[in-house]
């Protein structure tokens, strides 16, 4: 008796130490995802939930104003959003931006007469030097690979509200930053964006893609592994937008609102209860190859990543890319929202001057339920998410492929959140709001990759 009393005990002690483990990496649950159908996760069997039926959010429309199509889009107003929003209006200043940004000006898109990451010192104020600089993906020493052997690049742009906050705040500088008050906040208005970029090789089908010209930072051997160096060498190349990141402070959002969108033809979607041994996709898309195994795709190539042809600059191997989580998830009425505002400003788009737009698509967007809780110090979704919204596991395909799997990585405030930084130079930079800001996290410890969210 005693020994079966004995095996008993450590049977249920093993329950409950796995319980715990469990527990502590995932987010906790609050309100905001009660009704969620896809919060049940795995490292090894990921669920989306479909676009074609959303039972309990056909209450309401969500449709983009006439307006926008006739003329030039008007400027957002981050000062006159809603103070009690709906789910809805979320997604249209987001779609509002994505339109805005990308207007043409002095034959430019918007966004690419803003400034750079750079421009964070008085020395460097007017830096609009837009350098695609970037090839590793967040948290990761992984590099997306197109299927032409090619890195996907990156780059980061910020406007003036941004730039001269941080500025006239000197917080430029490690000590100013270190004694700042860590419950200020962005201003209404501050935003910044991450670009992806395909480089377009020949015979690539470029019609529904925005193109242009760009300078990009070439790729060498650094530490046994390709790398941009540090004073690297560079190439003037035709690349495609296939990905743009947008992070808006707006009126009562503090935390920035985050939205995503990419190229229609990226990537597929994980199928409902897709299994990790059948194809995500019959078809080839940009990033995907026909018939690709889910679990062959998102492969993080960190570790086995090398020149195929560094005279090329072809890579090895190459990275098959798929959606994990079909609009980001969340609730059905947020999915049914995205789902058909995306059809609504498509449809408006096209036969316009601004119809290579409507090729391109709103994965999601992510943001505060204020009435559960307000951005504060040392916050991460993974101490409490009671009040983060929205798409709830969004990623871009293009920028975060590696962490859409991982469970405490694959939401934007998984990296973006206050806790307290320490820096790879072994510097400790307190909790703070502005900590949601990875570029002043990276001239706070003098460069290299922002490691956050773990």
């Amino acid at each position: 008796m005693k020994k079966k009393s004995f095996l008993k005990y450590l049977m249920l002690m093993c329950v409950g130490v796995y319980t715990l483990w469990i527990y502590s990496c995932n987010p906790k649950k609050g309100d905001n995802e009660s009704a969620d159908k896809d919060s049940t996760e795995s490292l090894t069997s990921q669920t989306s939930v479909a676009n074609v039926s959303f039972p309990h959010a056909k209450d309401s429309s969500c449709f983009a104003p006439e307006e926008w199509f006739t003329g030039p889009v008007p400027e957002p107003d981050p000062s006159a959003f809603p103070t009690d929003p709906s789910n809805c209006d979320f997604h249209i200043i987001s779609w509002q931006y994505f339109l805005w940004l990308t207007e043409k000006v002095n034959g430019k898109l918007r966004f690419e007469t803003m400034f750079s990451d750079k421009s964070i010192t008085p020395e460097t104020k007017d830096d609009t030097n837009q350098e695609l600089d970037i090839v590793e993906q967040a948290l990761s020493k992984g590099m997306l690979v197109d299927l032409s052997g090619r890195a996907v690049y990156s780059n980061i742009i910020i406007n003036d509200i941004y730039r001269d906050w941080i500025i006239d705040n000197h917080l430029y500088n490690a000590d100013s930053l270190a004694n700042f008050d860590p419950k200020a906040n962005f201003p209404v208005g501050s935003l910044s964006l991450k670009t992806t970029w395909k480089i377009i090789q020949p015979g690539d089908d470029t019609t529904n893609l925005y193109t242009t010209r760009a300078k990009i930072q070439l790729l060498t051997m650094v530490d046994g592994q390709p790398r941009i160096p540090e004073n690297p060498k560079t190439d003037s190349v035709d690349v495609a937008l296939i990905g743009l990141h947008i992070a808006v402070v707006v009126e009562g959002h503090p935390e920035f609102i985050w939205a995503t969108f990419e190229f229609d033809n990226n990537a597929p979607d994980f199928k409902t209860h897709q299994t990790m041994d059948s194809p995500v996709s019959d078809k080839d898309w940009l990033l995907y190859t026909s018939k690709t195994l889910a679990k062959n795709t998102n492969v993080n190539n960190a570790q086995i990543l090398k020149f195929k042809d560094e005279s090329k600059q072809i890579l090895t191997p190459v990275t098959q890319v798929a959606r994990q989580y079909a609009n980001g998830g969340g609730s059905d009425k947020n999915q049914y929202n995205i789902v058909q505002l995306n059809e609504n400003i498509k449809g408006q788009l096209k036969g316009t001057e601004h119809s290579i737009w409507s090729n391109y698509f709103e994965v999601g967007a992510i943001w505060f339920n204020t009435e559960i809780g307000q951005l504060a110090p040392d916050w991460s979704p993974n101490v409490d998410s009671a009040m983060v919204t929205g798409s709830l596991r969004l990623s871009n395909s293009t920028i975060e492929t590696f962490t859409q799997k991982v469970i405490s990585l694959n939401e934007c405030f998984s990296c973006h959140n206050t806790m307290t930084f320490f820096a790879e130079d072994g510097q400790i930079l307190a909790g703070k709001n502005l900590s949601t800001s990875h570029i002043l996290l990276k001239r706070f410890q003098g460069g290299g990759q922002v490691k956050r969210g773990k």
